[in-house]
């Protein structure tokens, strides 16, 4: 099993590519929204290849 982590200078990489959104994991009953890219922070959640990937340092 793989570990599912990505650090906040990957996301800031993926903006500077052109990535606007990302889907966060929330308590909702979808289990996600959809939030501007620039609103992820360490400990998000992050739909990344279909799992759920926390964002790290």
């Amino acid at each position: 099993m793989s570990k599912h982590t990505i650090t906040m200078k990957e996301i800031q990489n993926m903006i500077n590519n052109g990535i606007t959104t990302f889907s966060k994991k929330d308590n909702s009953p979808r289990g996600c929204k959809t939030v501007a890219a620039t609103e992820i922070q360490i400990g998000d959640k992050v739909v990344i290849d279909n799992y759920f990937t926390l964002v790290t340092e």
